[in-house]
């Protein structure tokens, strides 16, 4: 997915930190099946790093767009 406006970046935001706090209390948990809660994280880490990725680029090329003084 490819961020274009200002908006779509703060939802993304908010997606993310919304995933990191599930990640969080995953790793919080203590009761359950041990493998699942791997398999869980390795999940929410890597739409994590999607996230975080998707933002980058798109404030990396709106700070390019934006011309200095």
């Amino acid at each position: 997915m490819k961020l274009t406006s200002p908006r779509a970046a703060e939802v993304t935001r908010d997606k993310l930190r919304r995933l990191e706090e599930t990640a969080d209390g995953v790793r919080r948990e203590t009761g359950g099946n041990l493998r699942v809660r791997e398999l869980t994280l390795r999940s929410l880490k890597a739409l994590i790093n999607q996230l975080r990725e998707e933002l980058a680029v798109y404030e990396a090329r709106s700070a390019a767009r934006t011309p200095t003084s």
